[in-house]
């Protein structure tokens, strides 16, 4: 009976042998494409924190921008000389 049980063991072991990297092989490759997959999304958020982040300063970039091109396009009013 011990001969039996050593011949399952041996082919046990040599399916696991076997087995063993193509189950590696699999999970690594879903792996890599779930990381691909997910990238685009991932990048997406930091560029969305990254705007948002950077709002306030935009804005405000925004505003003088604004500020000096309605100071630049406005008729400029003559002043009576001093003195």
């Amino acid at each position: 009976m011990g001969l039996v049980w050593f011949f399952i063991g041996v082919v046990v072991g040599a399916l696991l042998l076997v087995i063993l990297p193509l189950v590696i092989a699999v999970l690594g490759a879903a792996l890599a494409i779930g990381i691909l997959v997910a990238l685009p999304l991932i990048v997406a958020i930091l560029i969305l924190a990254g705007i948002l982040a950077a709002a306030p300063a935009l804005g405000y970039g925004l505003l003088l921008a604004a500020v000096l091109v309605a100071l630049w396009a406005s008729e400029r009013k003559k002043r009576p000389p001093l003195g």
